[in-house]
């Protein structure tokens, strides 16, 4: 449960249709289980009223976006947990939102532009397809991902009640459990190498193949996720073949090959434990470790 008296402003985008309302809806129900208070800001509604004199040019975007964040700041100041449910397509004006409330936990809805359609119940895609909606975002209008997320969830492949566990734990470790905070003030992460700890892996076999994943491994992935960790996926293989082999195997991650806590230059990604079936920690005596490295196999007694 949060500590009493925290509260956080989780500012959801993606594309009409990916279900961000939804997952507000979700994230707000099991927050009243826990007597926590919470708002949801729909973009959708806000429009009709307080954005009601706006239009869809980026400068209006990015005028709706600065609006939302200041009323959500003013809600968050209260001890409400504020769920925002905006599309804010454009980079710019999240750069505004995070401004104006730079605490806030950033979440991607992720979903394909097809599972968006489909789900398109007021029909505005079919209009923007037809020509007859105008600047229609992921139509004719861009989408621009965030690319600092702290939070993705691929709400076409992964159920409502993963998304909304994925949502509650990052709102957990915000209230400073020192368990998983480290000391430089962030969540505790794990980095864990893909062939070999979580698949099954004898040897390269080609791009497509892909070792069974071990359970052992699994399980403790879900209790430390059930912990709070962030979990990063390390690999050297296609990013779009792991996602989907980890979401079918369900093994739990936040992200591949990045840590969108830190900004850092070079591709390794930020964590606090690496876990790779091919690392040796160094002892701070070479001279030692080199006899280590020399007589290296993996836990499969591979050299």
């Amino acid at each position: 449960m949060l500590e009493p008296g925290k509260a956080r402003i989780v500012w959801m985008t993606g594309l009409s249709g990916a279900g961000k309302t939804t997952l507000c809806q979700s994230v707000a129900e099991r927050l009243r289980t826990d007597c926590r208070k919470s708002i949801i800001l729909d973009g959708d509604v806000i429009r009709k009223g307080l954005c009601s004199d706006l239009g869809f040019s980026a400068e209006d975007r990015t005028e709706s976006v600065r609006r939302i964040a200041h009323v959500a700041k003013l809600f968050a100041s209260t001890g409400t947990t504020v769920l925002v449910a905006v599309m804010a397509p454009i980079e710019a004006a999240r750069r505004v939102a995070r401004s104006i409330v730079p605490d806030m936990i950033q979440v991607f809805i992720d979903a394909s532009l097809e599972s968006c359609e489909l789900r398109d119940v007021k029909g505005l895609y079919a209009k923007a397809r037809s020509g007859e909606l105008k600047g229609f975002t992921g139509i004719d209008s861009p989408f621009e991902p965030p690319l600092d997320a702290q939070v993705v969830c691929y709400s076409d492949r992964e159920s409502i009640e993963v998304c909304t566990d994925r949502i509650l734990n990052v709102l957990e470790w915000s209230a400073q459990d020192t368990r998983i905070i480290g000391s430089d003030g962030r969540r505790r992460t794990i980095a864990v190498d893909f062939d070999g700890v979580i698949s099954n892996y004898s040897g390269w076999q080609g791009a497509d193949v892909l070792g069974s994943p071990r359970d052992d491994v699994k399980s403790a992935l879900h209790a430390l996720q059930s912990d709070g960790w962030k979990i990063i996926i390390h690999t050297t293989r296609g990013i779009e073949s792991v996602r989907s082999y980890l979401l079918g195997a369900d093994v739990p991650f936040d992200e591949i090959n990045r840590n969108s806590d830190y900004s850092n230059e070079g591709p390794k990604p930020v964590a606090t434990v690496y876990w790779d079936d091919r690392a040796l920690r160094y002892t701070g005596d070479a001279t030692t470790d080199i006899l280590n490295i020399r007589n290296f196999r993996t836990w499969a007694g591979r050299a």
